[in-house]
């Protein structure tokens, strides 16, 4: 139930980015409040008090801080990265591994010509599936529910089941989902992008292996190492940004970019000032397919 509790706080943070202004805002998600849980619904209902908006992301900030300032510009470059892909033409099917409560399928302009592939534990999925439906009224045409366990199940199997075709030009898209299943499980997924067809890609996020092993925790990132490494021990996996070139490489991907805190806040977090910090802990990767 942990990644049911998890997308279900990233749904809120979705919500609570399309309270600013359009001006101020770096993504849009028309579905994310339709999502969630009456606590979070509760949550955003007050927010919409700027008072109250004030006073929670303040505190937020000053708990953890960089931690809104990260999501807010990681669902912006994915979102790129998808919209770029169907700019571009060739794209055949989008695979989103740990969906969550992610509604890129549902409103990004042209998806709809594109087989997307929603994957996740098989409680999420029968969750999504459910909200999506009471929501839209019939599920669309163009998006396959997936249900794997990661740790236990074969992707490849459970992908081909569905109707997936490796041949096919593809985008994987793992945001969030790399911290929480073993070495194993990752090498897995990339062995496994890594036969799709040339020009397929894939964008991954992951969390600093430093953070992991408890290096260089400075007091902005205390609190997050106590709750998400020591006490739950959610984030279980980490890499090294040194490392991401010559590790995908193993796998036949080559790296097109890997980009952290700095290139975020210059791209995208500067264009609308919204005050917040960007935290170092986790990074995004973009990477190729090759033959």
């Amino acid at each position: 139930m942990k990644a049911i509790n998890t997308g279900m706080g990233v749904a809120a943070l979705k919500a609570i980015g399309m309270l600013y202004p359009k001006e101020k805002r770096l993504f849009e998600d028309p579905f994310a409040e339709k999502l969630l849980s009456s606590f979070y619904k509760f949550i955003v209902i007050l927010m919409r008090s700027p008072k109250i908006f004030d006073y929670l992301m303040k505190f937020r900030e000053k708990s953890t801080p960089g931690v809104v300032g990260w999501l807010f510009c990681r669902f912006r470059y994915i979102d790129d990265v998808l919209k770029d892909s169907i700019a571009k033409k060739g794209l055949e099917s989008v695979v989103n591994l740990g969906v969550g409560y992610d509604c890129r399928a549902y409103y990004i302009p042209g998806i709809e010509r594109v087989r997307y592939f929603e994957v996740d534990h098989p409680s999420v999925i029968e969750k999504k599936k459910a909200k999506m439906k009471k929501i839209l009224g019939k599920l669309p045409d163009h998006v396959v529910y997936v249900p794997v366990d990661f740790e236990k199940q074969s992707l490849d199997t459970e992908l081909k089941k569905a109707g997936y075709d490796l041949t096919s030009k593809t985008l994987f898209i793992s945001e969030g989902v790399t911290q929480y299943i073993s070495k194993e499980a990752n090498d897995n997924t990339m062995k496994y992008v890594a036969q799709a067809a040339p020009g397929s890609n894939i964008v991954f996020t992951y969390i600093l292996k430093s953070f992991i092993e408890g290096k260089n925790i400075h007091k902005d990132i205390k609190t997050m190492y106590k709750l998400v490494v020591k006490r739950y021990k959610l984030w279980i996996y980490g890499l090294d940004p040194k490392d991401i070139s010559d590790y995908l490489s193993k796998y036949n991907l080559s790296l097109v970019e890997d980009i952290g805190s700095r290139e975020m806040k210059e791209r995208y977090m500067k264009k609308v000032n919204l005050g917040l910090k960007i935290f170092e802990i986790e990074r995004i990767a973009l990477a190729k397919v090759i033959k």
